[in-house]
């Protein structure tokens, strides 16, 4: 199979040959920054959007990728068109935009030259997701808290993953397939490993507030959906009594767009997932980027697995 293209720092690589240093701070610091955005039919989503984010990423740590917004936006689309031939039937791509301060000296700690920087392109993994519209996923609240923005801005997405990793890690402990929601110091909830949260509570539909969590594209995305549906925005601070009591939840992030929530530390979530307002947004989001969203994901499972979750879901929307 032919080589995935990566651009790095200023050439277009096969992926085998993009190779970094090990004396990179990305790799040996975890000082970075990235964002990721998705296709859905091979046409990027919001890309212009992702990339202001990373800009802002760059700005708030001090690196400077030595390339203006406009160019990043062109080679990110440049890595697209050269990898969308390998796409087979019903696939799209996560974009991913990476930016390491650079190499260090041999000689200590300074950066001896320019930013390293990457675009890169990866298959999105239906498989990992798809089931989750269905029949929901389970979620669990680790003792790993989110780091405070005190100690490092939430806004900002940094390489160094270690603190949603360590939740996961957690979560995993109970169930393999479950998805970590952190809390930050106060008790209140925040994000996942990887998501945006969301539940509904009366009605309304009410998610953390920016503080403590990372500005999602794609949250900004169902908000924006939510308001066209008329239905009530709340954001404010929640804790784990509001989302046990909720009549229901889901996560909202790149790849999957929605993640209905099935349980939390094993409690179900109102009357099960997803429950309607979900299914109303996620209705509207296959509206907006023109395809289903749900279809395209279960197509990736097998006959017999893909057979079963489509009669299920076909109950639910009609229910």
């Amino acid at each position: 199979m032919e080589e995935r293209i990566v651009y790095l720092n200023g050439a277009f690589v096969p992926e085998s040959q993009a190779k970094v240093s090990v004396l990179d701070s990305g790799f040996n610091a975890g000082d970075g920054v990235y964002d990721v955005t998705r296709t859905f039919a091979q046409k990027p989503f919001r890309l212009r959007e992702h990339t202001e984010r990373l800009f802002r990423s760059l700005q708030y740590t001090r690196i400077d990728c030595g390339m203006a917004l406009d160019e990043m936006e062109k080679i990110t689309l440049d890595v697209l068109d050269r990898n969308k031939p390998q796409l087979r039937a019903n696939e799209d791509l996560a974009l991913w935009q990476v930016v390491s301060r650079g190499v260090r000296s041999a000689r200590g700690n300074r950066v001896a030259g320019g930013a390293t920087v990457t675009v890169y392109s990866v298959i999105v993994n239906f498989p990992e997701f798809a089931s989750f519209y269905v029949e929901g996923a389970p979620i669990v609240i680790p003792s790993t808290r989110r780091i405070p923005p005190e100690c490092l801005e939430s806004k900002a997405k940094i390489t160094n993953k270690m603190n949603h990793n360590m939740a996961s890690f957690e979560a995993k402990q109970m169930d393999p397939r479950a998805i970590p929601l952190m809390l930050d110091l106060d008790g209140n909830l925040s994000e996942t490993s990887a998501h945006n949260f969301f539940l509904v509570v009366n009605g309304k539909l009410c998610t953390p507030s920016d503080r403590n969590v990372l500005g999602g594209i794609t949250k900004e995305a169902v908000i924006g959906l939510a308001k066209q549906l008329g239905i009530e925005i709340v954001e404010g601070n929640f804790t784990p009594y509001d989302l046990y009591t909720a009549q229901e939840a889901f996560l909202a992030s790149t790849s999957p767009s929605f993640v209905p929530v099935r349980t939390v530390n094993g409690a179900k979530i109102g009357q099960g997932a997803p429950g309607p307002i979900t299914l109303r947004l996620i209705g509207a989001w296959n509206k907006m980027v023109g395809m289903d969203i749900v279809d395209q994901a279960l197509s990736h499972l097998d006959k017999d697995e893909r057979d079963r979750l489509l009669k299920l879901w076909q109950n639910k929307k009609a229910a």
